[in-house]
């Protein structure tokens, strides 16, 4: 023993490797003493988990600097990323993960496993992959030690949850740690993840409030000015000025970044008091300074538009619309500018000068560049394609009136009139023409220099500055809606509402619609601007613009009919607009009286004379008496004469329009089996009780196949020609067309029958066996249902519409007389197939479901009656509509479906695509069911058909396995 104690001190370096040894024992990661425990928390933090979370914190940087904001709305509250972001840090990513790694593979018992497995979480977060992302911080919430980094991961928890739509999920999510001790910085970015949350469910308020107490959590002093930016917008927009100055202020007061205390100060003049002209001297002054500021020049078009915004509150509609001219043509930098700025100009001329036809063209370029994320783009697009449908109305009656003042003169006026027309035009290209040619000069001048400041303003590029150069000193002409709306009117006035195609001068505007366009006016080729026109062809072309001008002139009665019916339909629709779409009751009165004053026996004038009586009701006039007298001595029969006794007639007439078909069809049964006289008297029944069905026109027509087959042919021609004048619109008219065609060949050939057919024992065979009959009438019901159903989808001011259902029928041959074999009767038999009630082949069970293509699909939710979550649930779902789906003109109807639980049915959807598409948005935080908790309710997609199978089972499982098995 004194012998090797005497040996190693004779060799220190055997006893350094020695110790050696002993320390790395001690440290193996199977061991768990304190030397052990030091070595691997040290190694595992500072060679792995610190360089991990380092470059994290640096791609996250460089997402917020790379981010463009748009300062229009509130910013977003946490930087947005996609698949672009994702690639650009890609790389740098992946590296972030090894170095994470590193502590869980070699050190998995240092004390820093959680925190790596939290960086790979976040990792994953930015690289989209969010389910996985998911997994990893519910790892870390199951296993980890530390709380406060369980805290941390379940905040991102949350937000990977709102990022997969799981929106129920991140609310529990928040609801748990609610009730945690949370420091300040879990505390921070929970509240801002609430807000997030909230934002998706478009509750404003809870938003505001949550970013509200997010602040007092920041430490860094430029993430909570942005945090306030939103803040101070949210307020703004909510009309709630004091606050929004207050958080401005608070804002400037901090140094902020160029950008943000530039639109700090910018927007500060909007929610300023404006108690006396000095204080309106005093911002407008505020924005010539920031306009002769270099430093704001990439700004100058958002300033020009705060001005018109400005100017628009003091109702100074002029100088709004002269600086939204001038933002227009400045060039600049910020996302979204041009839209905002064409949205603005539309909502003056809508909503303060109400000029229509302006305000859709400015409209119209607007969704051009809206951000299709934002959410009001749907009510643009809506008021876009309102005032779309009043200009194509408002144009057409403008031309019409103005071809038949035309029309009206005598040939030699009309000559003089469209020549002196052409002269004018002739002369104002040649104008433009110099002042094109003037412009390009000028701009050739100072392009370069204004493209380099354009395109290269503050350092960034910019698409469309570039457009925008060599225009400072006026609008670009396709820049300028107003220009562009001015001229489309005067185009349409004088050539027609032409589709955009070349060589459109050769084209008549009368084109025949199975493509058989002719060439019927012939025009000199265009020759370029470098070459001179000569005389002979300066002559031929404007000899040529005369004759087209004349030849669109309706000058035979034919045309001027046409011209009259475009004019009347344009001029009711028109009225309906105002009245329905603009809000607009003056100018509907005015519309509806001009066009009845000039269409009174119009079609559409019982509705129009109905649409008076209620614009006069809403505002409590006693003229709403002279049209309900009107109503009830000009149209007594109409559907309008008892909506004004009672409003809710339309669902009671529902009821009688389903026994109306089922009548309709036995008689039709009756037709089948030849029992003429009993169908008959089925049908006379049907107009005697239900006078007001829907189904007149196929009423009217089992009459014509009816006389077809049981009368003498005179007076078959005779109810085919009071068919046509009594149901002009209805389907079936090409039916009574062909008919009436076929009766005229064969009184020209004289094949007529001088007597009625034989009996229909000697005509029709009918081979169905019973149980073929009795599926058939299974089907008859079924389609009854279903009828009744598509009839509850039109607007209670509607005019009947006629049931076009088209279905098979069973093989049941005519044979004709000998002698006669193209006698109309067989032709009517042929026709009966296009009103027949729908007949299903035979199926073992009737009420069985089926995927067969329907004529609508309904969205139906079950829920309990009595639940408070549930008050109001139409009324709600009606506002829903309102705002999100007013296009689809979707219809609601609320019902008992058993002892506790009621039926909310929206109809109709043109397929199933829509309806389900429809029914997974009500997951959506806007969705008046979205927010609902811990009440148990069902909604799914179902077609009509199937909806009157379920109605009779009353079994929704079965249904729903049904649905989940065949889509």
């Amino acid at each position: 023993m004194l012998h090797t104690i005497d040996t190693l001190s004779k060799n220190p370096s055997y006893i350094l490797f020695l110790l050696s040894c002993l320390i790395l024992a001690g440290c193996s990661a199977e061991r768990n003493n304190p030397l052990s425990k030091a070595y691997h928390n040290t190694t595992a933090r500072y060679n792995g988990y610190f360089l991990a979370k380092e470059k994290l914190e640096a791609i996250e940087k460089s997402i917020q600097d790379q981010t463009v904001y748009d300062y229009n709305r509130p910013l977003p509250i946490f930087p947005p990323i996609d698949s672009a972001t994702y690639k650009a840090h890609a790389a740098d990513l992946e590296d972030v993960i090894k170095k994470a790694s590193f502590p869980i593979q070699y050190h998995p018992n240092s004390k820093w496993i959680d925190d790596s497995y939290l960086v790979i979480g976040k990792v994953r977060f930015y690289e989209l992959n969010f389910p996985e992302a998911a997994q990893t911080f519910r790892y870390v919430n199951s296993t980890g030690k530390d709380r406060h980094v369980k805290h941390e991961a379940l905040v991102w928890l949350m937000r990977a949850f709102l990022k997969l739509g799981e929106t129920d999920n991140a609310w529990q999510v928040s609801e748990f740690l609610r009730k945690e001790r949370l420091n300040r910085d879990n505390a921070r970015e929970l509240y801002l993840a609430r807000a997030e949350y909230h934002l998706m469910q478009g509750d404003t308020a809870a938003v505001i409030e949550n970013l509200d107490l997010s602040l007092p959590n920041f430490t860094e002093r430029d993430d909570q000015s942005r945090v306030r930016f939103s803040l101070a917008r949210l307020y703004q927009d909510r009309g709630q000025s004091k606050e929004a100055y207050q958080q401005y202020s608070r804002i400037l007061r901090r140094n902020p970044p160029y950008d943000l205390g530039f639109f700090s100060r910018l927007y500060l003049g909007q929610v300023s008091e404006l108690d006396d002209a000095q204080d309106l001297n005093r911002i407008a002054g505020y924005y010539q300074k920031m306009l002769r500021d270099e430093k704001n020049t990439e700004y100058r078009d958002k300033i020009y538009y705060e001005m018109a915004v400005f100017e628009r509150r003091q109702q100074h509609y002029d100088k709004a619309l002269q600086n939204i001219e001038q933002s227009l043509k400045t060039p600049g930098s910020i996302p979204n500018q041009k839209a905002y700025t064409y949205l603005l100009a539309g909502q003056i001329y809508f909503e303060n000068l109400n000029k229509y036809d302006l305000a859709q063209a400015y409209y119209d370029s607007a969704v051009q560049v809206y951000p299709q994320q934002a959410i009001e783009y749907e009510q643009v697009l809506e008021r876009r394609n309102v005032l779309a449908d009043f200009t194509k109305q408002y144009n057409t009656i403008q031309l019409q009136d103005s071809l038949q003042q035309l029309a009206a003169m005598s040939e030699g006026e009309r000559l003089a009139f469209v020549q002196n027309i052409v002269q004018q035009e002739e002369e104002m290209r040649q104008q433009e023409q110099a002042r094109q040619l003037e412009q390009d000069k000028q701009r050739k001048a100072r392009r370069a220099q204004e493209q380099q400041a354009a395109v290269t303003v503050g350092g960034r590029n910019n698409p469309n500055a570039a457009l925008g150069a060599g225009n400072t000193g006026g609008v670009f002409y396709f820049d300028n809606p107003a220009a562009m709306a001015t001229a489309r009117s005067e185009f349409v006035r004088r050539w027609g509402d032409r589709p955009l195609q070349d060589n459109w001068r050769l084209l008549s505007r009368g084109e025949i619609e199975g493509g058989q366009d002719e060439a019927v006016a012939m025009e000199a080729p265009v020759e370029s601007a470098a070459e001179a026109e000569t005389e002979e062809s300066r002559s031929a072309r404007l000899q040529t613009q005369v004759e087209t001008y004349l030849q669109n002139i309706p000058t035979t009665t034919l045309a001027i009919q046409q011209s009259e019916k475009l004019l009347e339909d344009a001029m009711f629709r028109l009225a309906n607009i105002y009245s329905q779409k603009l809000n607009s009751p003056d100018q509907a009165t005015a519309t509806y009286e001009k066009f009845l004053q000039r269409f009174p026996q119009s079609e559409h004038a019982a509705e129009a004379h109905y649409s008076l009586y209620l614009i006069y009701s809403r505002a409590g006039s006693e003229q709403k008496e002279t049209y309900y007298a009107k109503i009830k001595q000009q149209y007594p029969n109409t559907i309008y004469a008892k909506l004004v006794d009672d409003p809710n007639y339309m669902s009671q007439n529902a009821l009688d329009n389903i026994k109306a078909h089922a009548l309709y069809d036995s008689a039709y049964a009756q037709y089948e089996l030849g029992e003429y006289q009993q169908a008959t008297t089925l049908l006379k029944e049907l107009s005697q009780v239900y006078p007001l069905n829907d189904i007149p026109d196929k009423v009217a027509f089992l009459h014509v196949m009816i006389t077809a087959r049981s009368e003498r042919p005179e007076l078959l021609q005779q109810q085919l020609l009071a068919f046509k004048q009594q149901h002009p619109s209805s389907p079936l008219t090409p039916r009574a067309d062909e008919l009436l065609k076929r009766y005229q060949d064969l009184e020209s050939k004289q094949q007529l029958r001088q007597e009625a057919p034989a009996p229909p024992t000697a005509q029709l065979t009918d081979e169905r066996t019973p149980e073929q009959r009795v599926n058939n009438s299974i089907a008859l019901a079924s389609a009854r249902e279903r009828n009744a159903a598509l009839q509850q989808q039109r607007p209670a001011t509607a005019l009947p519409i006629p049931d076009t259902t088209a279905t098979n029928r069973p093989d049941t041959t005519a044979t004709t007389q000998v002698g006669t074999p193209l006698d109309v009767a067989a032709v009517a038999q042929d026709t009966a197939t296009a009103q027949a009630p729908a007949v299903q082949p035979p199926a073992a069970d009737p009420l069985a479901y089926t995927n067969a293509p329907d004529s609508a699909y309904y969205f139906v939710m079950l829920y309990p009656t009595e639940h408070a979550a549930f008050k109001d649930i139409e009324a709600k779902y009606e506002k829903y509509n309102n705002t999100y789906f007013r296009n689809q003109k979707l219809m609601l109807d609320q019902q008992p479906f058993d002892v506790n639980r009621g039926v909310l049915l929206l109809r109709a959807f043109p397929n199933m695509k829509e309806a389900q598409a429809y029914n997974i948005k009500q997951k959506a935080p806007q969705s008046p069911i979205g927010k609902i908790r811990g009440v148990e309710f069902i909604t799914f997609a179902i077609s009509s058909d199937n909806w009157q199978k379920l109605l009779q089972k009353k079994d929704v499982e079965e249904y729903l396995n049904y649905f989940r098995t065949n889509n």
